[in-house]
């Protein structure tokens, strides 16, 4: 979808507004991170409007999701696709991921949705890395979301 690289190339231009410099590393979520640290705060103090929220959750996942595929989840056939209810991910035909998602919880939530955690799991997961099974993982409840 070349729309969600589009997104990821305003995220970078965007960013410059913060004075961050975004080079699609693993490294560089954690300057996003931040970023979204400094909305979530601001987001509690005086809500922002909720275009704000969600245009920033769709620049910023973007960002997240061309970051996965650009460190390795490209060369193992993973894409931006539509999940059942047409929501925009990272998959292949047996794995599915939203980073879009994720950034927005990150905002409205906090620190808890921490984006460098995300990056991480998804990555150990879709490489193989991480076996949720391992009973030394945290299982998610029912209504908890990656």
């Amino acid at each position: 979808m070349k729309e969600m690289l589009v997104l990821a190339e305003k995220a970078v231009e965007a960013a410059k507004f913060w004075d961050l410099e975004l080079d699609y590393t693993a490294e560089s979520l954690e300057l996003v991170d931040k970023l979204a640290q400094l909305i979530y705060r601001s987001n509690r103090k005086q809500p922002l409007p909720e275009e704000f929220l969600a245009g920033i959750a769709n620049l910023y996942g973007a960002y997240l999701g061309e970051v996965l595929l650009r460190c390795g989840l490209k060369d193992l056939d993973f894409a931006w696709t539509k999940n059942e209810e047409g929501e925009i991910g990272i998959g292949r035909e047996d794995f599915w991921m939203a980073p879009v998602s994720k950034v927005y919880k990150r905002i409205i939530q906090g620190p808890e949705h921490d984006l460098t955690c995300f990056f991480e799991l998804m990555f150990g997961l879709a490489v193989g890395a991480v076996d949720l099974n391992d009973p030394r993982m945290h299982i998610l409840g029912v209504d908890e979301t990656v």
